[in-house]
């Protein structure tokens, strides 16, 4: 159990001072806190964001940096996965378990950011398989008056919801802006994303007591590809909605957009389909679906007309229409 090696640690805290600065980077101010990082030598796979007086306290275990490193050790070597569909996978085997935990990072950052601990009543939330001393559900000493507002039986999607925000924000901030230069930065990102939603998955199902937190990892790929996709349309978006901000409104290209969903979008989506395989993890790949259903569940999401969401096709794209709307509420 304490037999990890000592690199572990500084790769945890190497993640959380690139996830500090990713933050000041998009939001052009620091982190309304400083938070404290406790790396754990332990050889199980978890994290566990708690709230500590005005601050959030962070443990990682040193599980996770040796999980991922054995996932991208194995990954390096599968051809299936180097060969990529429409456009080869160049693997950096250090950078790859670096970007999964800084996604993770910001993911815990972002739920102290967003309120929900204060939302939930919660004195702390989990990721993944966490030792009981950590992962038993607390709750503050106060009345939750959030959930006044939601039905009773809305409230088992609420976490679930809640998730998918830090997901969001997590993975925005990681991948970042579109660039015609930074196709292949996307998908690395895209894929370490992937990677860790997809192990966390794996670890849930170890948990003692039913149920999980978390939506399905095929769910939050299905938010992280739709944002992709939408990736090369998102500032004339912006520009059209704030013009006071005198964003270039200009959308790419058809010929770039088109080359972007062969360069990036759909070989994204076999490196998620690969990386299942590589996980081992049979009901994932099963729940992401094939690419013709998968990319047109995204194209029905994409229209926002929830009586099409009964059209959905992949278990991933049923669970988000399942969540959406709650989570438009939240």
């Amino acid at each position: 159990m304490f037999g990890m090696p000592k690199h572990h640690i500084p790769a945890i805290e190497n993640a959380l001072s690139a996830a500090l600065a990713h933050y000041e980077e998009t939001m052009g101010e620091a982190f309304p806190v400083v938070p404290e990082l406790l790396p754990v030598e332990d050889d199980e796979f978890w994290g566990v964001a708690e709230a500590k007086g005005d601050t959030v306290s962070i443990s990682v275990s040193t599980g996770i940096v040796q999980t991922l490193t054995d996932l991208w050790d194995k990954a390096a070597d599968d051809t299936d996965l180097l060969n990529g569909v429409g456009n080869p996978f160049q693997i950096d085997n250090n950078e790859m378990v670096h970007l999964g935990l800084v996604w993770l990072m910001l993911h815990e950052l972002h739920h102290f950011q967003m309120g929900h601990f204060v939302f939930t009543g919660k004195l702390s939330l989990t990721e993944a398989n966490a030792p009981k001393r950590y992962g038993v559900a607390q709750r503050a000493s106060t009345q939750v008056s959030a959930y006044d507002h939601i039905p009773e039986e809305d409230w088992p999607k609420v976490e679930p919801c809640l998730e998918l925000q830090a997901d969001h924000d997590a993975m925005e901030m990681l991948i970042d802006a579109y660039s015609k230069d930074g196709w292949e930065i996307i998908r690395t990102r895209t894929a370490a994303i992937s990677a860790m939603m997809m192990l966390i998955e794996r670890e849930d199902t170890k948990r003692d007591s039913p149920g999980t937190s978390h939506p399905k990892a095929a769910t939050r790929i299905f938010q992280l590809l739709g944002h992709v996709i939408e990736m090369p349309l998102i500032q004339a978006k912006l520009a059209q909605a704030r013009p006071e901000q005198n964003l270039d409104s200009a959308i790419p290209p058809d010929e770039e957009q088109s080359a972007y969903n062969r360069e990036v979008t759909i070989p994204s989506f076999f490196d998620a389909v690969n990386l299942a395989r590589i996980v081992d993890t049979d009901t994932i790949r099963e729940d992401l679906g094939e690419a013709q259903d998968f990319f047109q569940d995204v194209h029905v999401a994409k229209l926002g007309d929830p009586e099409q969401f009964q059209h959905l096709m992949t278990e991933g794209a049923v669970q988000w229409g399942e969540l959406i709307l709650l989570n438009r509420r939240l």
